[in-house]
């Protein structure tokens, strides 16, 4: 309802009773019975007003509106003498029932989902029109002549009576049945908006099937204390609805202090909770904008998808001095307060931009890691086709060469000239010395026992050419990842050139264990010490080979008290 709509609709509540009260004192009639009715016609019409002020555009306001100026003229309508006017006042009480159904069906914010629920909202209506001819209180004493007046007793009259009382309770089981699946479908969000009035409607519509199975002869037990039931809870829809209207109200309130919980410099996940908390909604999801990628991640770097419409899921931007800085995902029960989730979301920026930066520093760091694993695995490839093409090419070569030589040299046994035989000899010697370097070379490029074997025959045979002797324990059973077998390996390798250049050891001790879904190696020896992860050091390279695979090393070099290596790598 607009501006004027609602001050009109309060003006016709006031004009109404003031109407009733005047034609009750001018006619002499007792004002008691109309009272309660008066009372409660206000209070849905104060509840349409305040729910219109909230949100104009939903249809709750208008409705309980009406419901209350249904009620206040039918009770002025009453008090006139005329039988036109009666005969509308009794029709406009149960008239004023229908957009109660309707509203019931509707709220919070939604249309008629099935051909089911479109009949139930008319339902309603129509049925009211229908009750015109018969309906009436007992007390009426000008109610046979009521224009279109039928007697309920028999006839036409009890056909008419008997076959609307079940076309009502046909309606009102349907109603029933569609409210108590949409709260058994609800979320606890959604449940919370439907708090004001689906579980009032649902007693009321299983009291009002009481009442007409009453009607039709049926034992129910109740007697008219289904009636009384009935306009108790009738009486209170309206103070149920203004109560879920200060709660919201309430909850807006509290935004302020999520201001102030903001201002503290909360991490992420305490910022994701308090949004949620001043929501009352633990489902909510956070999600920040990374505008270098041109996509919303999580706090912790994750993707994440937007909802999709039709997914009980809401989003809400947030932006930031004009700049577009994340989103909110939530219940879409929340729509009925867009108010509440605009406040939530405006207070949400004021922290968001600085937690986007901190996300997209986790992309950045992300990418830089997945970039390191990426160069890690060309290093590897490459080293693996260079050892190829060496076994391939350049070794076989030389024992080519080498086989070559022998058969000259056999050819030339007892030949007058010595010194042609010892330059084969000589030239036998530095193919066979060549071919051994060459081998080691391709050895130490990517070791094909490594990938045969595993790791623990790779090491045991880094340990038998190590220079100083190696103890070697390996407890880690059956072949791990591949990139783990080889950043181990080459720490180990690593190791041992360097205690051979420079730690001057007597003893080197090599462990590799497994805990669970992490590898750990440690290579220690008691040489002089001092070494350093520099630049250009092979403990660098060995840094970064570790740090790809999001591993961890640590070097404890101390001058004089030898060197601990030790490294940490995920292999789960």
């Amino acid at each position: 309802m607009s501006r004027r709509a609602e001050a009109a609709a309060a003006a016709a509540a006031v004009s109404c009773v003031a109407l009733t009260v005047v034609r009750a004192v001018r006619r002499d009639l007792p004002l008691a019975e109309g009272i309660p009715l008066l009372v409660v016609g206000l209070l849905f019409v104060g509840a349409g007003v305040a729910a219109s002020a909230r949100r104009p555009s939903s249809a709750s306001g208008r409705l309980l509106a009406l419901t209350g100026l249904a009620w206040l003229l039918s009770v002025a309508l009453t008090t006139f003498e005329d039988r036109l006017l009666f005969t509308a006042g009794l029709a406009l009480f149960p008239l004023g029932l229908a957009p109660l159904g309707h509203l019931a069906l509707v709220f919070p914010a939604r249309r008629p989902s099935s051909p089911l629920e479109r009949f139930l909202v008319a339902a309603p209506y129509l049925l009211a029109l229908l009750s015109v001819p018969v309906v009436g209180p007992a007390s009426c004493s000008d109610c046979s002549t009521r224009p279109l007046g039928l007697d309920v007793a028999s006839g036409v009259g009890r056909l008419w009576y008997s076959s609307l009382l079940v076309a009502v309770l046909v309606a009102a089981v349907g109603v029933v049945v569609v409210l108590a699946r949409r709260w058994q479908e609800a979320s606890p969000v959604a449940r919370r908006v439907l708090l004001p009035v689906v579980p009032g409607a649902f007693a009321f519509g299983l009291a009002y099937i009481a009442g007409i199975l009453a009607e039709l002869g049926l034992p129910t037990g109740l007697g008219e204390g289904w009636a009384v039931v009935a306009l108790a809870l009738i009486g209170l829809a309206p103070l149920v609805f203004l109560g879920g209207l200060v709660r919201s109200h309430l909850a807006r309130a509290g935004v302020g202090q999520l201001v102030v919980e903001l201002g503290e410099a909360a991490p992420a996940q305490g910022l994701q909770e308090g949004l949620a908390r001043a929501l009352g909604d633990p489902s909510l999801e956070l999600a920040y904008w990374i505008p270098s990628s041109a996509r919303y991640v999580t706090a912790g770097g994750a993707p994440v998808e937007l909802a999709a419409p039709g997914a009980g899921r809401s989003v809400a931007l947030i932006e930031r001095g004009g700049r577009h800085v994340g989103a909110l995902l939530y219940d879409s029960a929340l729509r009925d307060d867009p108010g509440l989730v605009d406040a939530v979301a405006a207070a949400a920026g004021l922290a968001m931009e600085n937690e986007r930066l901190h996300a997209e520093v986790l992309v950045r760091l992300e990418e830089v890691r997945a970039s390191r694993r990426r160069i890690v695995a060309a290093a590897d490839s490459a080293r693996r086709q260079v050892e190829r093409d060496l076994h391939d090419g350049a070794q076989q070569r030389l024992v080519a060469l080498t086989l070559a030589v022998g058969m000259a040299r056999a050819r030339l046994e007892g030949a007058p000239d010595p010194a042609v035989a010892d330059l084969l000899q000589q030239a036998s010697d530095e193919a066979r010395l060549a071919l051994e370097e060459l081998r080691d070379l391709a050895q130490g490029l990517h070791p094909a026992l490594l990938a045969e074997a595993g790791l623990g025959p790779a090491l045991e045979s880094l340990a038998e050419r190590s220079p100083a002797p190696v103890e070697l324990s390996v407890s880690a059973e059956g072949r791990l990842p591949v990139p783990v077998e080889v950043a181990a390996y080459y720490v180990v390798s690593e190791a041992l050139a360097n205690v051979a250049k420079h730690a001057q050891a007597s003893a080197v001790t090599v462990r590799v264990d497994r805990e669970g879904d992490r590898l750990q190696v440690e290579v220690g020896d008691d040489g002089v010490g001092g070494a350093d992860v520099r630049s250009g050091s092979g403990l660098e390279g060995l840094a970064d080979r570790v740090a790809a695979l999001n591993g961890c090393l640590e070097v404890d070099s101390p001058p004089g008290g030898g060197t601990r290596v030790r490294v940490e790598l995920p292999c789960g």
